[in-house]
């Protein structure tokens, strides 16, 4: 590890930026290895552009991008829950660590946060599945939202409570909107 790395752990695996990426676009150098294993991945460039929600991040083979929230852990560190633009993906909890720094809450002990789930596209909320105080399962379907003349279905990214429902039936929303909160 460098010593201005800064590590996220996403979903199973650790990011390493070996430089760390600063401003509103620019090109960073990071690394990746599965949670657990020794060995880092071989250095990409990649890409980077913020815009009011999150990033569009260019690897050397695909562009993806990821709606960031951050808030104040318990710890006192930043935690973000990243959202991939254009699949259900999120992850929650995110934490970058400068090098040498390492997280001193337990990833159980923590309170339990709300994820935001947001409309990928400009639409309209068809029908709402679910109200506030429901307990849903991984892969159930929360509401039908109307976008470039179909219809899709939103379904839950993990199982929880549906905190807040944010939309109601014929609303219109903008790409980025909150539909819900789930805990």
């Amino acid at each position: 590890m460098t010593k201005q790395g800064i590590v996220a752990k996403v979903g199973s695996f650790e990011l390493e930026w070996v430089t760390v990426p600063k401003g509103a676009t620019g090109l960073a150098r990071v690394r990746a290895r599965k949670v657990g294993e020794k060995d880092w991945g071989a250095l990409q460039d990649v890409r980077w552009k913020k815009d009011a929600d999150g990033i569009w991040v260019e690897f050397e083979d695909q562009v993806r991008g990821y709606d960031l929230d951050g808030t104040r852990g318990e710890s006192g560190g930043l935690e973000f829950t990243i959202a991939e633009r254009g699949s259900n993906a999120i992850w929650t909890g995110v934490q970058h660590l400068r090098a040498g720094e390492e997280t001193t809450a337990s990833e159980s002990g923590g309170k339990k946060k709300a994820m935001r789930v947001r409309a990928q596209m400009p639409g309209k909320i068809v029908r709402v599945l679910v109200k506030a105080g429901q307990a849903v399962s991984k892969d159930q379907p929360l509401l039908v939202m109307e976008a470039m003349k179909m219809e899709n279905e939103i379904r839950a990214a993990s199982a929880g409570t549906i905190k807040e429902v944010k939309v109601q039936e014929n609303q219109a929303v903008e790409s980025g909107a909150d539909l819900l909160l789930l805990e």
